[in-house]
C-alpha cells in the first residue's frame, strides 16, 4: 500500500518534474526495512531519511549498499518510542550527548560500509 501510495503521488508530479533536464533526489521518511526495500528495489528514491538512525533494523544497512549505488541516510535521534520518549527527556549533556550518539551511529555505518560525505 505505500508503494502504491508513493506511485501515486509521484505520477501526479512526474510530469511536471519531465520538464527538468535532472530527475529530483527524492527522500523517504522511514524506519521500516520493508517500505524502504521497496523504494530501493523499484529505484523511487535516493535518499533514506530515519529517525532511527538504522536502530529500527540493522538489516536496512545492507539495502543502503544495494545495486552498486550507495543510497544517502540522514540519521536523527530519538529515546524510546512514541509511547515513551516523552518520559525520556533527562540527558547530562545535551548536546554532547546527542552529538555522541550520532558520532556512533556514523562510526557504525562506516564500519558496515557506507562512506561518510
Amino acid at each position: 500500500p505505500v508503494l502504491q501510495l508513493f506511485q501515486k503521488e509521484w505520477n501526479d508530479i512526474k510530469n511536471k518534474i519531465v520538464k527538468c533536464d535532472a530527475k529530483p533526489i527524492i527522500s523517504i521518511d522511514t524506519i521500516n526495512y520493508n517500505v524502504f526495500k521497496e523504494c530501493v528495489d523499484n529505484d523511487l528514491v535516493d535518499i533514506l531519511n530515519d529517525i532511527s538512525a538504522c536502530t529500527n533494523n540493522p538489516e536496512i544497512i545492507k539495502l543502503l549498499k544495494k545495486k552498486n549505488k550507495f543510497y544517502s541516510v540522514v540519521l536523527m535521534h530519538k529515546r524510546g518510542n512514541p509511547h515513551t520518549m516523552d518520559e525520556l527527556t533527562n540527558y547530562d549533556n545535551l548536546v554532547y550527548d546527542i552529538k555522541n550518539y550520532l558520532e556512533q551511529r556514523l562510526n557504525f555505518l562506516v564500519l558496515n560500509g557506507i562512506p561518510r560525505y
